[in-house]
């Protein structure tokens, strides 16, 4: 179903996510997330919550993490970018490959996310990136 002329697409939304990390603006990331939202990391590592609730939850994940990178800020670049609408128009499927350099050294993964985007705004993100074999990205963990 198409949206009406002016009204922000889920897919909108993820390429100002996808720009927002690129640059590593995590405020801007923070930003695109409803008051009443949800992040969800389903293979979270021990350490890393694996559902966070409501924007200023969010934004406070969010920015820890970032806290905890600043020493060495990461550079992202996305690959293989796929976007699947749904039937539902407020929810889209995105595939991409992450491709980065943290600390010196490179890395890559395969992500996957699910996404709903109601009035311009994420209320909810299933992000199903496997950091378990990731210790470079360790930095995201409590502690």
């Amino acid at each position: 179903m198409p949206q009406p002329a002016g009204t922000t697409t889920p897919r909108d939304v993820f390429e100002r996510v996808l720009r927002a990390l690129q640059d590593v603006q995590m405020d801007v990331y923070a930003d695109l997330f409803a008051a009443d939202a949800t992040l969800e990391l389903p293979f979270a590592p021990p350490g890393v919550p694996r559902r966070v609730e409501g924007g200023d939850a969010i934004r406070a994940f969010i920015r820890a993490g970032a806290d905890r990178l600043r020493a060495a800020p990461p550079q992202f670049q996305f690959r293989s970018i796929v976007v699947h609408e749904t039937v539902d128009p407020e929810v889209i499927v995105t595939e991409f490959e992450v491709h980065a350099v943290a600390a010196g050294e490179p890395y890559q993964f395969s992500n996957l996310q699910v996404m709903t985007v109601r009035k311009g705004e994420i209320v909810s993100l299933r992000d199903y990136w496997n950091p378990l074999d990731r210790p470079e990205l360790a930095a995201l963990a409590n502690g």
